[in-house]
């Protein structure tokens, strides 16, 4: 049995299945209506946050990513009956 509260070494590892979910639910998405000003004080444009969702969902690499995270030393640890990435 391992013990929760001990620091043990942790790998990113994110199922194809739970990909594959993200990119149909990114491509799902509903948008509103176009903001009716020119500039942020609605918050972040509709095009640049649509241009952001068609990179995630069609290009982003998300595999480099994953690759990238696990060249780096990451642990986890529950505190608190909640698990603890680092």
């Amino acid at each position: 049995m391992t013990d929760k509260k001990a620091i043990r070494p942790f790998h990113v590892n994110i199922a194809e299945e739970e990909l594959i979910e993200l990119r149909r639910r990114i491509n799902a998405t509903r948008w509103p209506e176009k903001e009716t000003v020119t500039d942020q004080s609605q918050g972040v444009q509709l095009e640049t946050i649509q241009e952001l969702a068609r990179y995630w969902a069609n290009e982003y690499d998300w595999r480099k990513m994953e690759a990238k995270l696990n060249s780096y030393a990451n642990y986890i640890t529950e505190i608190d009956d909640l698990d603890i990435h680092f």
